[in-house]
């Protein structure tokens, strides 16, 4: 993007703003041109070449120099600037200067109100922040909108412009758009308070300050598409043509309000603007979508069927946080109402239904070849490992891998190449940032445009065609909002819904306090995860730690006790102290007699904290010696978890490797097989029809011998190929070939020829690898 100095056009981001918002592509450029030529110190501009260079000089835009012209001629015929017939300069008239300042003075006082709001509004949750801390923090949002309208405006153009190079800093997750800019700041902020003021600014935002963040998001897009090509401004001006738009599983789930970020939830908002201003788009899903849509529903379907959930335990999994929507949406129904599982998940048994009440069309999908059979399977294959290796990534199964995969290819089929944005067919419309990547990088062409659209993106493109009140600014910028920030990569969501229901089941007396740290507790989360389908291990584990916390519990009463106790010692010894104390004013004579007991009672106490420290330093040993040993266990668990990952890879490369050799076989044998084939075949027939071919032969002018040539070729040739096969030809290999032939392309018959093999290779490893063992 070297067309655009985007810090300058964010410095100037209000004013583009208040230039542009409600125009259309043309009367944003006469704006620019006018506020450039208002705002000129020195010599006005006089010609088309010096204006795009003061446009570049204050806004950081280059436009192209016959936008420019078209619209200084336009600009003249509405009498909006002038040009001096001497010097050739061009000048706005007075009303047209007093309408622009006019304009910028309210842009930078809804800018300083919104400013001030959100100071008061940051107050309430850090309350000792400092007018200075305030002023810092105003400055990282605005770099944060900054990077974020910046990589949102690139990403949104380059399906306008498929040229348009993204680099991977045009592509990075909002939370380390976050850590990059507190560490260029100098960190004045932690991460988790820099989040919540963000987000406190964009989640809670009213009419006002969705109508200033949208129209600056607006406004960036504005700026990267007046440096663009013919085909965007062409996309500005015109409407679009009849779309069909792929809605992928997360999209879905955002619709029927079961989302959990910001990107998902926007799904909403494109079915309702679609509907409601009459877009000419097709909203669709591929039948493995919803086949995918079942799997991931079903999966959490499955934790709220295996119980009856009481309202405490309702209480606990809200309180704790981490479940499932689908799951935290049973739970709030539940506190209110207690309410079967049956019942609540009955409405969404029959989602297609649902989604056709809703406008939703079920794609038919067109015949598939056993050739792309195979392409997709590759395409699987890869997708997976380009999948794996993305850092902080979602568990994704097979058959996850394989509907992106299925969907994607099917609506790039429905695009011809080479296509235009506006000439589009179709696209997949999806939050997977992973699979976009996948599809820039092993799918589209230097000609292509990208298929897979964020659902943030498509807003943005849409938005020039919507009616833009305060529900569609809002849920728009809402997906500029950073997504739940988790302390901990792992995802223990389902590991978390499974210790809720043993608890449900099991303990119904523990303590709520007792539950809640449980579901909290990320050592015994993990401990529950590496358990995993077991569910007598993961209840075990459970009731150990509730007799922990209750030894604990008992433990502290106990030691309440134990104070209680001494204190009453304590006040029976002031009580004694005070008797003596008279009896000492009574009787002086018995004054030594009682500083010995005192000095006794001393030497006691001095013996028994002894004690008391000898008992300490015993049980801090004991301590050391669990800790120790629970030091060895972990090493044990990771080095064997280490252990079964290399034994999968190296099972995983020797099949590849004897799928190869088994393709390799196959060629090897296939020309002999055919030759001999057709030899062995032709030859007992010329020999039968001998008579005949010699009579057909010669009624043609050509002599017998010419035949028993033939027959001596074939001969030859049949047997060259009988004695290549017997003597010469490598007889595993040619076996081996026709095994790989004889499954005719079938997964399930070549995974059954490799099957034998897996526990080979499992042996070798075996042999090479000693399993490790946890130390006695």
């Amino acid at each position: 993007m070297q067309q655009i100095d985007y810090k300058k056009v964010f410095s100037k981001l209000s004013h583009i703003k208040a230039l542009s918002h409600d125009q259309k592509f043309d009367q944003i450029v006469q704006n620019l041109i006018t506020h450039t030529l208002n705002n000129v110190s020195g010599k006005n501009p006089k010609n088309e070449s010096e204006v795009e260079l003061k446009i570049k000089e204050v806004y950081g835009i280059s436009i192209r120099n016959s936008i420019i012209t078209s619209n200084l001629d336009k600009l003249l015929d509405k009498e909006e600037i002038t040009r001096d017939a001497t010097t050739r300069e061009y000048f706005v008239t007075q009303a047209v200067s007093i309408k622009l300042k006019q304009r910028l003075v309210d842009a930078s006082d809804l800018e300083k109100n919104v400013q001030l709001q959100w100071f008061e509004e940051i107050k309430i949750f850090i309350t000792d922040i400092s007018e200075e801390g305030l002023n810092k923090l105003w400055n990282l949002l605005k770099i944060y909108l900054s990077h974020v309208f910046e990589q949102h405006g690139i990403q949104t153009l380059n399906f306008l412009n498929p040229n348009i190079t993204i680099n991977e800093d045009d592509q990075k997750n909002l939370v380390v758009i976050v850590e990059s800019i507190l560490e260029e700041n100098g960190n004045p902020f932690t991460k988790e308070i820099l989040i919540s003021s963000i987000n406190q600014f964009i989640i809670n935002a009213d009419e006002i300050r969705a109508n200033y963040i949208s129209q600056l998001a607006d406004a960036t897009f504005t700026s990267f598409a007046l440096t663009s090509d013919a085909e965007t401004v062409n996309f500005l001006h015109k409407r679009y043509n009849n779309l069909r738009l792929f809605l992928d599983t997360n999209f879905i789930f955002g619709i029927l309000d079961l989302h959990k970020n910001s990107e998902d939830a926007s799904a909403r908002e494109i079915l309702d603007e679609v509907k409601k201003n009459r877009l000419p788009f097709k909203l669709m899903y591929h039948p493995e979508t919803l086949a995918e849509f079942k799997r991931a529903f079903d999966a959490r379907a499955l934790f709220i069927r295996a119980a009856k959930w009481t309202r405490e335990t309702s209480r606990v999994a809200i309180l704790v946080d981490g479940l499932s929507p689908l799951e935290e949406l049973f739970h709030k129904q539940n506190i209110e109402n207690e309410t079967d599982p049956a019942v609540f998940l009955e409405k969404y048994e029959h989602v297609d239904l649902i989604l056709k009440d809703l406008g939703l069309i079920e794609y038919n999908p067109r015949q598939i070849s056993e050739n792309e059979l195979v392409d997709i399977e590759t395409d699987v294959d890869a997708y997976q490992k380009f999948y794996e290796e993305v850092k902080n990534r979602k568990t994704k199964s097979f058959s996850g891998f394989k509907h992106d995969v299925v969907a994607l290819r099917e609506v790039r089929s429905l695009n011809p190449k080479k296509t235009k944005f506006l000439e589009s067919n179709a696209f997949f419309i999806s939050s997977d940032f992973i699979l976009a990547k996948f599809e820039r990088i092993y799918y589209k062409r230097n000609w292509e445009i990208n298929y897979v659209v964020n659902p943030s993106v498509f807003l943005q493109l849409i938005r020039p065609f919507i009616e833009n009140d305060y529900s569609a600014n809002k849920r728009f910028i809402d997906t500029f909002s950073i997504p739940e920030f988790r302390s901990f990569e792992i995802d223990y969501s389902t590991t978390r819904s499974k210790a809720l229901q043993i608890i449900n089941d099991n303990y119904h007396a523990t303590s709520f306090e007792t539950k809640v740290n449980i579901l909290r507790d990320q050592v015994l989360l993990d401990k529950l995860e590496k358990a995993n389908d077991d569910y007598d291990k993961q209840a075990e584990i459970i009731e150990s730690h509730i007799a922990i916390e209750n030894q604990i519990l008992v433990q502290k009463n106990e030691e309440v006790l134990q104070n209680i106790k001494s204190v009453k010692i304590e006040k029976e010894i002031l009580e004694t102290k005070k008797i003596r104390a008279e009896q000492n004013i009574k009787n002086f004579k018995k004054e030594n007699e009682s500083l010995q007991t005192e000095k006794t009672l001393a030497i006691e106490e001095v013996s028994s904290k002894n004690t008391e420290i000898e008992s300490l330093n015993s049980k801090l040993a004991e301590t050391a010696k669990d800790l120790e040993r629970q030091r060895l266990e972990n090493k044990f668990l990771k080095d064997l978890d280490e252990w079964k990952n290399k034994k999968d890879d190296y099972i995983k490369s020797h099949l590849n490797n004897k799928r190869l050799d088994y393709i390799s076989a196959s060629k090897y044998c296939i020309r002999p097989s055919v030759v001999l084939l057709c030899g062995s075949m032709l030859t007992p027939v010329i020999v039968r029809y001998y008579s005949e071919l010699k009579t057909y032969i010669e009624s043609n002018g050509y002599s017998e011998i010419n035949l028993v040539i033939l027959i001596i070729i074939l001969a030859m040739l049949a047997g060259w190929e009988l004695l290549f096969r017997t003597y010469l030809a490598d007889k595993d290999k040619v076996k081996m070939g026709l095994h790989w032939i004889g499954t005719f392309g079938l997964s399930d018959n070549k995974k059954k020829i490799l099957k034998p093999y897996e526990q080979v290779f499992e042996n070798d490893f075996n042999l090479i690898h000693t399993k490790p063992e946890l130390p006695k």
